[in-house]
């Protein structure tokens, strides 16, 4: 009972707020054309995390791994060590390249092209070594969650939240993370999410594109209670939208950046992103819990009732 009157309050609260904000927004976006700026790097050194991570605006951190201390750094090098360790195998799915995209919800018109099994040393040597070996006409994606590799990942993610501890005072979701290893081209489409994240690159190179919350109106997000609102219905590569089809799009203020091996990327709430590997590589994506301000964050009613979910109402059906 109690949840329910919760959530209904949620949304009586958010609801106006999101009509006016799309208003706002809509209104304050009307411009000929937008454009794309750089994102803006800083040395580890030079910075106050906590600024940083409390801060509403993209940054790439360079140096901040060292900083962790980390047993193990997650790269491809770390990699290799870990699978020392492992035997089992794994499913390792490839997709034909003509729409490698990865998505949490659907396939965003991947084709499966084949499926192997692997253990981790063989896996890394078909991501990193046997390039030549592989289909070039498809692309392979897998993430490993906290509790995969006889939960040595969740060890790592352990490892760089008591290194991140030091550095600031927010708190991680570390069951939210994991490791991301992909082939060239893979794409994450735009979309926004909840939480404060920090995306460590350890291996490889991508392609970043990102739009602050007020250009939301620009960006074709569907209905705030659709399942999947946080995820734009834009090609998965936006910069191929046809400006016909997606006018609005081309109005867009929008923030690029090259992440390469060692660097961090500071992604704020409700930043829309999009990502693109342009060679193989490995990353990890950290989450920091979501603030109760976040909740009313205006224009998002899906990842904030997502969130508030599987923090309270999932719990309390399981007592």
């Amino acid at each position: 009972m109690l949840t329910a009157v919760a959530l209904t309050g949620l949304v009586a609260l958010l609801v106006p707020i999101w009509a006016a904000h799309r208003l706002f927004s809509e209104l304050r976006v009307r411009r000929p054309k937008g454009s794309r700026t750089e994102i803006r790097r800083v040395a580890a050194g030079d910075v106050d995390m906590n600024e940083v991570i409390n801060g509403d605006s993209p940054v790439i951190i360079e140096g901040l791994v060292p900083e962790l201390g980390l047993p193990i750094v997650p790269d491809l090098e770390g990699l290799r060590e870990l699978a020392n360790r492992q035997t089992a195998a794994f499913t390792v799915k490839s997709h034909k390249r003509e729409a490698p995209y990865f998505l949490y919800v659907g396939d965003y018109g991947a084709e499966l092209a084949r499926t192997d099994d692997m253990t981790l040393d063989e896996f890394l040597d078909f991501m990193f070594d046997d390039r030549d070996g592989r289909d070039p006409e498809t692309c392979t994606y897998r993430l490993f969650g906290v509790d995969d590799l006889e939960a040595e990942v969740g060890g790592i993610i352990d490892s760089m939240a008591d290194g991140l501890s030091r550095l600031t005072d927010r708190q991680p979701d570390r069951r939210a993370s994991g490791i991301w290893i992909g082939s060239t081209g893979v794409v994450t489409p735009l979309h926004h999410d909840a939480w404060t994240g920090l995306l460590f690159q350890l291996t490889g190179s991508k392609r970043v594109l990102m739009f602050p919350p007020t250009e939301r109106p620009n960006l074709y997000f569907t209905s705030p209670f659709a399942a999947t609102d946080r995820w734009s219905t834009l090609p998965a590569r936006s910069d191929d939208a046809d400006p016909d089809t997606y006018p609005r799009f081309q109005r867009a203020m929008g923030h690029v950046g090259r992440l390469d091996a060692g660097d961090v990327l500071f992604i704020p709430p409700f930043w829309s992103h999009e990502v693109e590997a342009l060679e193989p590589n490995i990353s990890i994506p950290f989450r920091f819990g979501t603030r109760p301000i976040d909740y009313v964050n205006p224009g998002f009613l899906r990842p904030a009732y997502e969130v508030f979910h599987r923090k309270y109402v999932a719990p309390a059906r399981s007592r």
